[in-house]
């Protein structure tokens, strides 16, 4: 319980305003969203937001998605959606937007020079269910008579590998602060992107070509959830957040100096009880 208070506590603690607006954040970074329409992530050009707990995602992503149109007024600053006879116009500048020409007190916002919308605006007039998953931090729509066009769809990865990425980092970094979490996870991913190593995220945490890689993935200590935090920093460095650079191993850093790490492999940093080799 007083873990879950914490992690509340530092939520509310780091958010960041714009325009009135407070984006969700948390070790300093967005928390990472996703959209799932029909069992698909939904690619984005910037990851969905939480505005004061509630999602929103860029325009011209959900609308691609949905298969609506769009029209935008540089002008005047709106930007209309059009699908199934319904009509929405969000005006970042204002604290309303119409919804087939009725005014309604959804807000819409300018993040990173884009317009993002909040998902429920549109997906009740158009009858789509909205469902939050609190733990993988994902909008699961389900949208009737809508096919989402495979160059819409993001495949970078799954929730399993939010999942094992997830626990690992979990298991790995403890307590630790949150940069060390994203630069263990960061350790699993460079070793995705290497030749040298599996090219998946489970089989990079189960591999055991050189020896066994993450010891604790061969005991029962991987049968846990892992924590909120965790899940946050796993998604985090799935989405494309660094602080470990090209770092393919992790110590403890009271035994690195008698590790084969830091004997045979280029010393990046030391992070919290944590050092990195590239």
């Amino acid at each position: 319980m007083f873990k879950k208070i914490t992690f509340v506590i530092a939520l509310i603690m780091m958010l960041i305003s714009i325009k009135g607006f407070a984006i969700d954040t948390y070790g300093g970074y967005d928390v990472p969203v996703d959209i799932e329409i029909n069992g698909s992530f939904i690619k984005c050009a910037q990851k969905p937001v939480l505005i004061d707990g509630s999602a929103y995602i860029p325009l011209r992503a959900f609308s691609d998605a949905i298969g609506a149109s769009v029209e935008w007024n540089d002008k005047e600053l709106w930007a209309k959606i059009t699908k199934d006879g319904h009509s929405f116009v969000f005006y970042p500048e204002k604290d309303y937007c119409l919804v087939d020409g009725v005014e309604k007190n959804y807000t819409s916002v300018i993040y990173n020079n884009l317009t993002f919308v909040p998902v429920r605006a549109i997906s009740e007039v158009l009858k789509y269910d909205v469902n939050w998953d609190d733990f993988y931090l994902t909008v699961k729509i389900t949208a009737p008579n809508v096919e989402v066009l495979e160059n819409c769809k993001d495949v970078s990865y799954t929730y399993e590998d939010i999942m094992y990425l997830g626990k690992i980092i979990h298991i790995e970094s403890g307590y630790q602060p949150f940069n060390v979490k994203i630069g263990v996870g960061n350790t699993v991913i460079n070793r995705v992107k290497s030749p040298k190593f599996p090219n998946s995220v489970k089989e990079v945490i189960f591999d055991t070509k050189y020896g066994v890689q993450f010891p604790p993935a061969h005991t029962d200590k991987f049968n846990i959830t892992p924590s909120k935090d965790s899940i946050i920093a796993a998604k985090c460095v799935l989405c494309g957040v660094n602080v470990a650079r090209n770092s393919l191993y992790f110590i403890n850093s009271k035994v690195a100096p008698s590790s084969w790490a830091h004997n045979n492999r280029p010393h990046y940093a030391d992070m919290g009880g944590m050092s990195f080799y590239e």
